[in-house]
This record gives C-alpha cells, sequence and structure tokens, in this order.
C-alpha cells in the first residue's frame, strides 16, 4: 500500500514550519508539541532545540528552557541571539554566576550581523514595554546594564556602578540606567547621590514609579512624612500593581495614627504578594494596636507558616496569646523565638513577665537576666519585683 503525499512530507522538517508559525502567533502549547514531534523524528535538529526553549520560556518552563539553550549552543557557541536569550533567561532564573558569564562573552563579540529575533526588554515596574530590540544592535548598554544589575545581587556594588557608568556614557536618556545606579548608591549608604539620579530618572521618565517609591523611602529615612506619603501616592497612581510601595505608604500612616488607612494598603499589598511575610506583619500589628487580637493572631500564625524561623512573628504571636490570658501558648511561643535566635533579648524579657504572671519566679528572674545582658533595657522596680 501506498503511503500518501501528506504523509511522506510530514518530517522533522514539517514539525518545525507548524512549531515556528505556533511560536509566532505565541500559541506555545501548540509549539511545544510540534517542537517535540520535529525532535522525536530528528533528534539532532539543533534549531528546534532552540525553538523549544523560546515556547518554553512563554509557558514560564525556564529551566526546561535552559535545557534546550544548552543544548543548542554545544554544537552553535558563537549563536549570538542564543546566548543572550540564554544570559537573559539565566538571570530571571536566579542563575548570576553563569549569567555573568554570557554576558561577558557577548561583550567580547563583535556587533553587527544577521538576525531575525526582536527582543523586548519590558520595564517590571510600569508592566510597559520599554525598549525593542536586535541581538546584533543596540546591545552594549543592555548587556552592561544586566552586568550592573547583576554585581547587585551579588552584593558588588562598586563594579554594579561602574557598569552603570558605561551605560550611562553609551545612552545618557535611558532612565532605566540612571534609575538601577540610583539603586545602587541608595544601597551604599550615598543619600545625596541617589536623590539626584531618582530626579534625573523622573526628568527622564516622569511615569517611573520606581523612581518615586525610592525618592519617598529616602524622604521617609529624613523624617519627611508628608513629602513620603505624597511621593509614595504618587508612584501607586502610576502603578497600583507595586505591593512594596502599599507597604511603604502603610508604615507612614501606622506612624502617623492613621490605622485604617494602613490597614487599606497592607490588605493590598498582601492581596500582590501574599508570601511575604513582612506583609502580614506588620498587618498584624495595625490589627493588634486596633484592639482586633483574633485577627492579628491569625496574621502572625500566617508569618510564621511562610517563615518559621521568623523570630519576630513568633513574639508578636505570643504576645497576643499574652494579652488573651493564654500564657502557657504564649510560653511556647516565646522559647521558639529565642531558639531561632538566642540573642533575641526582648523575647527572653516578655518570657520572663509572662513566667511571673504564671508565679514561676525562678524561671522568670533567670529570663530577666538573660534579657539584660543581651542589651535590653530592665527597669529596676521589675527586676527588684521579679528577682526579690
Amino acid at each position: 500500500m501506498n503511503v500518501s503525499t501528506s504523509a511522506q512530507q510530514r518530517n522533522a522538517s514539517f514539525y518545525f514550519e507548524k512549531g515556528d508559525e505556533a511560536l509566532q502567533n505565541k500559541s506555545y502549547k501548540a509549539a511545544l508539541a510540534h517542537f517535540n514531534e520535529c525532535l522525536r523524528l530528528n533528534p539532532f535538529y539543533m534549531e528546534a532545540y532552540y525553538s523549544r526553549a523560546m515556547a518554553r520560556e512563554g509557558l514560564g518552563n525556564k529551566q526546561g528552557a535552559l535545557t534546550d539553550y544548552n543544548i543548542y549552543l554545544e554544537s552553535k557557541p558563537e549563536d549570538k541571539e542564543a546566548l543572550f536569550s540564554r544570559a537573559v533567561t539565566r538571570y530571571d532564573y536566579g542563575q548570576w554566576a553563569v549569567a555573568k558569564e554570557d554576558f561577558l562573552k557577548l561583550l567580547s563579540m563583535p556587533e553587527g550581523g544577521q538576525t531575525n529575533t526582536i527582543y523586548f526588554q519590558t520595564d517590571k515596574s510600569t508592566d510597559g514595554v520599554t525598549k525593542a530590540f536586535t541581538a546584533n544592535h543596540n546591545l552594549k548598554p543592555i548587556i552592561l546594564n544586566y552586568l550592573g544589575l547583576i554585581e547587585m545581587k551579588l552584593k558588588n556594588l562598586m563594579k554594579a556602578e561602574e557598569y552603570f557608568n558605561e551605560a550611562i556614557i553609551i545612552n545618557p536618556k535611558d532612565p532605566d540606567y540612571v534609575l538601577n545606579r540610583g539603586i545602587t548608591k541608595l544601597q551604599s549608604g550615598d543619600s545625596v547621590k541617589a536623590i539626584a539620579d531618582f530626579e534625573r530618572t523622573l526628568m527622564l521618565n516622569p511615569e517611573s514609579s520606581l523612581a518615586l517609591h525610592n525618592l519617598a523611602v529616602l524622604k521617609k529615612s529624613s523624617g519627611q512624612a508628608g513629602d513620603t506619603e505624597r511621593l509614595l501616592t504618587e508612584a501607586i497612581e502610576k502603578n497600583p500593581k507595586l505591593p512594596y510601595s502599599y507597604s511603604e505608604r502603610g508604615l507612614v500612616r501606622m506612624k502617623a495614627g492613621n490605622l485604617t488607612g494602613a490597614l487599606e494598603d497592607y490588605n493590598e499589598a498582601i492581596r500582590l504578594d501574599p508570601k511575604d511575610p513582612d506583609y502580614w506583619l506588620n498587618r498584624g500589628i495595625i490589627k493588634e494596636q486596633s484592639k482586633d487580637l483574633i485577627g492579628a493572631l491569625v496574621d502572625y500564625r500566617q508569618v510564621i507558616t511562610l517563615k518559621v524561623d521568623y523570630e519576630k512573628g513568633w513574639l508578636n504571636h505570643g504576645n497576643v496569646l499574652v494579652k488573651q490570658n493564654r500564657l502557657m501558648e504564649a510560653i511556647e511561643d516565646y522559647t521558639v523565638a529565642v531558639t531561632y535566635y538566642p540573642e533575641y533579648g526582648l523575647a527572653f524579657y516578655n518570657r520572663a513577665l509572662t513566667y511571673h504572671r504564671l508565679g514561676k519566679i525562678i524561671e522568670a528572674c533567670k529570663d530577666l537576666d538573660q534579657a539584660k545582658k543581651l542589651g535590653t533595657k530592665v527597669d529596676d522596680k521589675v527586676m527588684g519585683t521579679i528577682c526579690k
């Protein structure tokens, strides 16, 4: 029996072309299926590994994408497009050291040449596309920017600033490079130069919510609460998807006694990022100050669920239990806190007071003495009352 012509044509190239078409249409699941079939028929079809990597990235499978990029680059190590794609994926995946190797190699490669891929660099602070470029054009400042970001992650702040300076020299009108240099200066403790960079960023891009956010943080540290809340509000208006701006404004409002506004901000911060234990901790503090002890207890429990060794979560959870007269449970929480953080003087102090309420004077006096040794202020009257 003769095989039909259409069946004969369904070879590896056929499935590669179908996959490429699906990839162009951002139909990543279909593209992945086609590239899988292509490689089943011909495991040495190298271009399919590169294309499948992009399909996997579109599906959020960065580990799978990296595997395919590695296979492809083993056979074509000088392919600039693939190398750049792998470098960015390694960066996004948190593989700083090997991402750095790729970006440094890209810097040493000649510019120009043919390219078919257009890359879009997205500003995550605004969810908007900020640049479109190919792997052979406008690449050097982008690579330098990535290298600066990597050095920031590795805490090499001086080297990070050098890379951002180089990027700015090449393209002084790019707000992202100036913003990142400002963040580096902020982390280095140079608030004056950091402010200058954030203000310059806003001149280049008035919509930069990150620049506004960081300016607000600096204003808060200098005691300018009014300016801080205004800047944070402006940052939120420009990008309502940044949880840390709500968190910062919530702290400002809490300090000003605006517990209702602070609670609203932390509700939103948690909605946007429910896995940050600090957001739950601060909302618990707000609820505790508002006399919502049940709500505070729920939030503190979530803190230690997300981060079991977060000693302040255990301390605060214990404090609420004391207010509910659940003293033995509170003792257990304070004990966990000092187990994770043996230098936690306040936990020893609070456990001492709780022991005293339970009539356990020897244990209470021992904890007070330890709290004092750790630098926690212990009133002489308290010491005299408990340690008679």
